[in-house]
């Protein structure tokens, strides 16, 4: 299988984005020869978290996030 479909809310995107902008530039060079390009990677989830609602992306009364690992 090349290519698998999954459902992820805005908040998740805004993960994938953020730990792609945390990559050194060694990490980001490892990942592109195993992987792709991840400049690319990041410009085509940019696009899709653009295009999605955000407006109850900080929800109040929520101090902390739990981690999910």
């Amino acid at each position: 299988m090349i290519e698998i479909n999954i459902s992820l809310n805005v908040q998740e995107v805004g993960i994938l984005l953020s730990a792609l902008e945390l990559l050194e530039l060694s990490d980001e060079k490892h990942i592109s020869y195993d992987y792709g390009s991840v400049p690319t990677l990041y410009n085509k989830l940019s696009n899709v978290y653009e295009q999605m609602d955000s407006s109850d992306f900080r929800r109040q009364n929520e101090h902390y996030v739990e981690p999910s690992f």
